[in-house]
């Protein structure tokens, strides 16, 4: 009883510490992402489903954006998608490859209408990526 009683709290603890590094895309993609090839290029990502596109420091397009396990003819329940819409209803989708895994500051897209890579960084004056 006393073995059942230490470990209880132990599993209660480990828990909450996953559930922590556990956090949704919809979370960790909220704010600014940068070109990884042209700094000059920043995309700002709200909570509220909206990311606007700027190009030196001039805003250029906003679009309104969900993350699900389809985008159009994509569909697969082990990734996520996201689905960018603009203002005459033509969504762009991407694969979600990653958003700031283990913190390393970078979102890793993948055009699905070309299938090109895209690299993002979330800080402007970080070295760019290889």
């Amino acid at each position: 009883m006393k073995k059942f009683l230490l470990i209880l709290p132990l599993l209660f603890l480990a828990s909450g510490v996953f559930a922590q590094n556990q956090e949704p895309s919809s979370q960790r993609i909220v704010g600014n992402w940068y070109s990884n090839t042209n700094r000059t290029t920043k995309w700002f990502f709200t909570q509220d489903g909206k990311v606007y596109n700027y190009v030196n420091n001039i805003m250029k397009v906003m679009y309104k954006y969900s993350i699900s396990h389809s985008c159009q003819n994509y569909s697969d329940n082990t990734a996520e998608f996201i689905t960018l819409r603009d203002k005459d209803g033509d969504e762009f989708c991407f694969r979600i490859n990653g958003i700031n895994e283990n913190k390393n500051g970078i979102l890793s897209l993948t055009n699905l209408n070309n299938m090109q890579t895209l690299l993002f960084v979330n800080d402007e004056n970080s070295k760019t990526i290889q």
